[in-house]
């Protein structure tokens, strides 16, 4: 078997397939990890793009509570794989809030709450304008809603120990060796890299927005967004007990996505969302005098 993409998923993979008995090389053209799966926000959420609103009207009742019903089995799974492999990653069930700034919005997280709780089973509820800031330290939001099913955890804490676990097993891990394309022969595909072929039974492509022209399939399908993280300086215990009185991971109902969270020892706040940049060197917002 062969895997190409060295993150999460590649990864979880590869530690499944060679604990089969399978005999697995993975490759990936940079460090494993390099991308999203080491430099993220650690909202381990397993949501779905759409709201509960948008997936009803597009694919019906019964398919959107199939694709939620699939989210939820993610989040279950990801538990699981830490409490049986020992992993130790910060991880925190602390819960979600999400914030509404407007009537509809408000509305539509008190239906999601409904929704949550009778079809998945899901602790959620809706916040009043009252209680918002026993949760957020602001009058941004005119109400909110919690699900109890979310947690954070520290990404490349995660990513490390993943790797530790993959390479006890039997797979073998080629780091900075691109895949330049792929050609399915008899008994199985000829997989080619910059450092040479490999055949394998069995090609696994397991990139995300970082995949080039080695599979131009996927690449056809694929839309990368820039994202970036900051954190603040280290807060002291007033300030974030005013700002993030429970500790939990946040969002709001906005279409450009932001996120932000207390780290794990409570000491600053991580505020992630999309970058307005589509092209040009992705380092320049962050650079002091740089695009903003």
């Amino acid at each position: 078997m062969a895997i190409v993409g060295g993150g999460y998923t590649g990864l979880s993979a590869a530690l499944e397939l060679a604990r089969a008995g399978k005999h697995v090389q993975l490759f990936d053209r940079q460090a494993l990890g390099q991308a999203a799966s080491s430099r993220n926000g650690g909202m381990a959420s397993g949501s779905i793009r759409l709201g509960r609103k948008d997936l009803i009207k597009r694919f019906g009742q019964e398919r959107a509570q199939a694709i939620l019903r699939e989210g939820k089995a993610a989040r279950e799974d990801l538990w699981r794989f830490l409490r049986e492999e020992n992993i130790e990653c910060d991880f925190s069930l602390s819960g979600v809030f999400s914030g509404a700034m407007t009537a509809d919005e408000a509305e539509e997280l008190r239906r999601q709450a409904d929704f949550l709780q009778q079809n998945l089973g899901v602790e959620a509820y809706p916040v009043e304008r009252a209680d918002v800031r026993k949760f957020i330290g602001t009058d941004l939001y005119i109400e909110g809603f919690v699900r109890k099913d979310v947690g954070g955890l520290q990404p490349a804490k995660l990513l490390a120990a993943m790797i530790a676990l993959v390479n006890s097993s039997n797979a073998v891990i080629h780091e900075n060796t691109a895949v330049l394309g792929s050609v399915n022969e008899a008994g199985g595909v000829r997989v080619q890299t910059e450092r040479g072929d490999v055949f394998a039974s069995k090609l696994l492509v397991c990139t995300d927005g970082y995949t080039d022209g080695f599979d131009p399939w996927l690449r056809r399908r694929l839309v990368p967004v820039r994202s970036r993280i900051i954190a603040t300086e280290a807060l002291d215990k007033e300030m974030m007990d005013l700002l993030m009185p429970p500790r939990m991971m946040y969002g709001d109902m906005r279409k450009l996505s932001y996120y932000y969270r207390p780290s794990h020892d409570g000491s600053r706040i991580l505020f992630g969302g999309r970058d307005g940049t589509t092209e040009g060197d992705p380092a320049a917002p962050t650079n002091v005098g740089g695009a903003v």
